[in-house]
């Protein structure tokens, strides 16, 4: 996202149900090592819910430096020992794309606390003013819980689909998703 869009909205802090406060921000260069923990600590069983792109230390350090990028939104929820509790993410492809992606991710210890909700409330706040005004979003059936959530947000199942297999993972079906952003 570029500077002067990422000054339009600041941090933010995010109170969670168990207590825990985050605080919600545009990712920059300099979360490439905390990024890179974030997503190492994902468990591998659970990285089928994150593709498409693998969760490396090298792709955390390519997903900050792109902190600029005209076409992308990140955010990343740091605790107040400035670990990154999850992360989400809005991308298209250029100025005249009609719809961008969606993705999330919350460490294990903050799933089912809020997290994902405040994530995907401060992101869907941006893109009412950034990006194209359609969001959509892929989901494996199987996670009923991000189902519900996504639909609690207003997304609304378009289609279902096979996504494909990779790695050690096989291909499952999923949902496609979206909602307007405006």
């Amino acid at each position: 996202m570029l500077e002067q869009d990422r000054r339009r909205f600041p941090p933010v802090p995010a109170a969670l149900k168990d207590g825990r406060v985050v605080v919600i921000r545009h990712i920059a260069g300099e979360d490439a090592d905390a990024f890179a923990d974030f997503y190492e600590a994902i468990p591998r069983a659970d990285v089928r819910f994150y593709c498409p792109h693998p969760l490396t230390r090298e792709r955390a350090a390519e997903e900050a430096a792109a902190a600029d990028h005209p076409f992308r939104v990140r955010l990343v929820a740091v605790d107040d020992g400035g670990v990154i509790a999850g992360c989400a993410h809005y991308g298209w492809r250029d100025a005249e794309s009609p719809a961008g992606g969606f993705g999330i991710c919350c460490r294990r210890g903050y799933q089912g606390c809020g997290l994902g909700r405040a994530l995907m409330t401060r992101i869907l706040e941006i893109a009412r003013e950034v990006g194209p005004p359609l969001m959509y979003l892929t989901v494996q059936k199987t996670n009923a819980r991000a189902v519900a959530l996504y639909q609690s947000m207003g997304f609304e199942i378009v289609r279902e689909q096979v996504r494909r297999a990779f790695d050690e993972f096989p291909a499952e079906p999923e949902y496609f998703m979206q909602r307007p952003t405006r």
